[in-house]
């Protein structure tokens, strides 16, 4: 949908359930997810050709990819058992697991320098933000845990805004301190805009 027209035009008419698309870093292309037969996989499209090509293929629940800006893609899936994500080239191949703490990691977010990915976090029947560096392999819980979810990344790469239990609250990717953040109503899923507001 065009944002300032309000015009909608389909982009996939790939039969089955089309689902969670994500941009490419140069607008050209979308990876999304298509369950055709029950099995969920990572598919990309070239909008100009308007042909979707398969990139992954299990018997496993591939969802959620985003891209980086190298053009590899991050997903996640249980193929190892639990929720954990996973990187696959552009076109495909065997994928890297990425993560390995905890039974569950999922709703991957890309830093815009693509540095950091942040994620959701499960341990002990709570959920956190965490952050894994793709320089250092580093893994780090950002957040005091509870119903944390929703991670999106500021324009600059340096502080992440997510849901909690209470509402909306940000913290930085070093680790520091959680802030909440005021808001009338019930706010959940926020998002930054490109402009870092």
């Amino acid at each position: 949908q065009d944002v300032y027209t309000g015009a909608r035009r389909s982009v996939s008419a790939a039969p089955g359930i089309n689902g969670a698309p994500s941009w490419s870093p140069d607008g050209r292309r979308l990876v999304f997810t298509l369950s055709q037969d029950g099995n969920p996989e990572i598919y990309a499209l070239d909008l100009a050709s308007q042909y979707p090509t398969r990139l992954t293929n299990s018997s496993s629940i591939d969802t959620e990819a985003v891209w980086l800006p190298d053009g590899s893609i991050v997903f996640t899936s249980d193929r190892g058992g639990s929720p954990q994500l996973y990187r696959i080239g552009p076109g495909g191949g065997s994928p890297q697991r990425l993560t390995f703490q905890g039974n569950y990691n999922a709703r991957p977010t890309v830093s815009p320098d693509g540095r950091y990915i942040a994620m959701v976090h499960q341990r002990g029947g709570r959920f956190y933000i965490a952050v894994l560096d793709l320089k250092t392999r580093q893994f780090r819980v950002l957040t005091s845990g509870g119903l944390d979810e929703s991670p999106s990344f500021a324009p600059d790469g340096k502080t992440i805004i997510y849901s909690n239990g209470r509402g909306v609250a940000t913290v930085s990717v070093d680790g520091g301190a959680s802030r909440e953040i005021a808001l009338r109503g019930n706010a959940r899923d926020a998002a930054w805009a490109p402009y870092g507001r």
